[in-house]
């Protein structure tokens, strides 16, 4: 798939403790997917939606 990703960003008026938090919270998520592929023997999630990774596991 080739599908054009667009990234829009205004950091003008959000502080660097809020760019951080949203960081933290992006790593999280990152974490969870990590141990969903390692502990339940996941190679690859077929989608991005919550269903979609419910249907899978």
């Amino acid at each position: 798939m080739n599908n054009p990703v667009i990234l829009a960003t205004s950091l003008k008026r959000i502080s660097a403790g809020k760019i951080a938090e949203i960081y933290k919270l992006r790593w999280q998520i990152e974490v969870f997917f990590r141990w969903i592929k390692q502990h339940l023997d996941v190679p690859a999630l077929f989608g991005t939606t919550p269903n979609a990774v419910y249907s899978q596991l």
